[in-house]
């Protein structure tokens, strides 16, 4: 009774109230909880980011005929956000698109994979120089957020995303946001807007192994 009571009040002034630690549980699922405050701030300007960096690589991408693969994979009609979908071996490979240096790159395809890792869905690129892996977030019916981190030395174990607290400031190994999404084709794309080098935003496109 007097933990109806309390539950009753609290919800009056509008405190969370946890039941067996259902709320924290909510919250750790909340990729707003789990984020640093500069990847809150990259992801709230995600459109901004895609709009500038496909205007900047236009020019540099139509001089040696590749902005149509940039396109294809940013155009590309959204699928619902399905996590078995998602699920299994795929080939990836990096675009980077706008900034002040090449302006568009296009890089060669290697392995990334997701799992299901505690309940959750867990993503990592398993070859190349620079790995990363991270936990996606549910964002939205056609999306996931990933909060994703590079190893150290690109060559040494995959560390953890810094969380809430961020703290790191080197930006070879600061934490990688970004938005995912399946496309109707059959591929998936991960986008990470306002990377600390080198680029606007970019892309990693993946094709099913």
């Amino acid at each position: 009774m007097r933990l109806a009571v309390l539950a009753a009040a609290l919800s009056l002034i509008g405190l969370p109230v946890l039941a067996d630690g259902h709320g924290e549980r909510e919250a750790a699922l909340d990729w707003r909880t789990q984020a640093t405050e500069i990847d809150r701030g990259k992801l709230d300007r995600y459109e901004d980011a895609v709009t500038k960096g496909m205007m900047e690589s236009r020019v540099a991408g139509e001089e040696h005929g590749a902005y149509n693969e940039l396109t294809s994979i940013m155009e590309g009609t959204l699928a619902p956000a399905d996590a078995e979908k998602l699920k299994g071996q795929w080939n990836c490979r990096t675009i980077k698109a706008g900034g002040p240096f090449a302006g568009f790159v296009v890089y060669g395809w290697f392995r990334c994979e997701v799992v299901e890792r505690d309940g959750r869905l867990f993503f990592e690129k398993l070859t190349g120089s620079q790995r990363m892996s991270g936990f996606f977030y549910e964002r939205d019916e056609k999306s996931w957020v990933l909060l994703a981190a590079p190893n150290e030395g690109h060559s040494g174990p995959i560390r953890a995303y810094s969380g809430p607290e961020g703290g790191i400031t080197d930006p070879q190994l600061m934490d990688e946001p970004a938005i995912a999404a399946l496309l109707e084709d059959g591929r998936a794309r991960i986008v990470f807007p306002w990377p600390e080098l080198e680029s606007t935003f970019n892309v990693l496109e993946m094709k099913r192994r």
